[in-house]
């Protein structure tokens, strides 16, 4: 089992921003130009396929062109803002994420996979809309100090440390309400999550990951069958979130791409709702979010599905 650095690796240029960052695990800082935001979103009308709904990031896309062409012209268009912030880094990944109007937009509570030895270095992502965001129109929930509560190893198939109280978790988030071209800079060990987009427009957001410049990628599995306190460790290039096909489908099996490097120990953290009283603040964000989205009974356009999603999302910020 691995243990946080004692102290953590400089990104920030700036010293207060860095202290920042690594108190509440995330910051907001200005990031894109007028210019910039108008052409990204040329770029995510010519290349986002026109049947992908919901919630969807490029890199769940089967479409490779999709997702290498956006990575590419993303990070492009990233490198100015991030030279002007950041130093000693590399920049791995350009993404767009969308939600399209409806109840299936939103994004259960949860930390990011792992994709860095985070004994040693830390994975940041760069998140930034390209409109001004709202409850309505589902903008990031994040639980502030929760990505160095437990040294995790994070995947689709490893149980989630918070997994007895993800429900309750929604009421010690908090909103991040930003406006577009504003990005929010976080450690992708934090507990995050957004509700459903329930606005008329598209909500187009870029996520960019970068670490630091000599960190090497590593990704972890857990095989739910096995008794074994451990999971797998897999080696993967500077490519992965292009190459990797899994994430739009088959997430929770075992990595097709990477060199395994074996087993590794893992106590599996749990914590219940004393845990969560003691450590974190209720915001009430659950009364937010329900106060925020149109009633179900006055929405008689939705589908029978959509009813059956809409309901569950009501039942449980209520």
């Amino acid at each position: 089992m691995f243990a946080f650095p004692t102290q953590m690796l400089k990104v920030f240029k700036d010293e207060a921003i860095q202290q920042q960052f690594e108190k509440d695990g995330y910051v907001v800082l200005p990031f894109y130009t007028e210019a910039e935001m108008e052409e990204l979103n040329q770029l995510y009308y010519r290349l986002h396929p026109k049947s992908e709904t919901g919630f969807f990031p490029s890199t769940f896309s089967q479409d490779k062109n999709y997702r290498t062409e956006a990575d590419r012209e993303i990070r492009r268009i990233c490198d100015r803002p991030m030279e002007h912030y950041l130093e000693n880094i590399k920049t791995v990944l350009g993404a767009f994420i969308a939600k399209t109007p409806g109840p299936e937009s939103g994004m259960c509570v949860h930390q990011d996979m792992s994709l860095v030895d985070e004994s040693r270095y830390t994975g940041i992502n760069i998140w930034v809309p390209l409109c001004d965001l709202t409850v309505q129109n589902g903008t990031l929930f994040v639980l502030p100090g929760s990505h160095r509560q437990f040294p995790t190893y994070r995947g689709s198939s490893i149980p989630e440390f918070f997994e007895k109280v993800n429900d309750a978790m929604i009421d010690y988030l908090q909103p991040v309400i930003i406006k577009a071209g504003e990005a929010v800079f976080f450690d992708q060990s934090i507990i995050h999550f957004s509700p459903p987009n329930y606005t008329n427009d598209i909500r187009i957001v870029t996520n960019t990951y970068f670490t630091h410049k000599e960190a090497e990628f590593r990704t972890y599995f857990y095989d739910k069958n096995s008794a074994l306190q451990s999971v797998e460790e897999f080696e993967q290039n500077d490519s992965f979130m292009t190459d990797f096909e899994q994430f739009g489908a088959n997430i929770h099996d075992r990595p097709k791409v990477g060199k395994s490097l074996g087993m590794v120990d893992y106590d599996f953290p749990s914590i219940n709702s004393e845990y969560l009283e003691k450590h974190f603040t209720r915001t009430h964000a659950r009364q937010l979010i329900a106060d925020a989205v149109p009633k179900l009974e006055t929405e008689e356009t939705h589908s029978p599905k959509e009813k059956n999603i809409f309901q569950r999302m009501l039942d449980l910020v209520r």
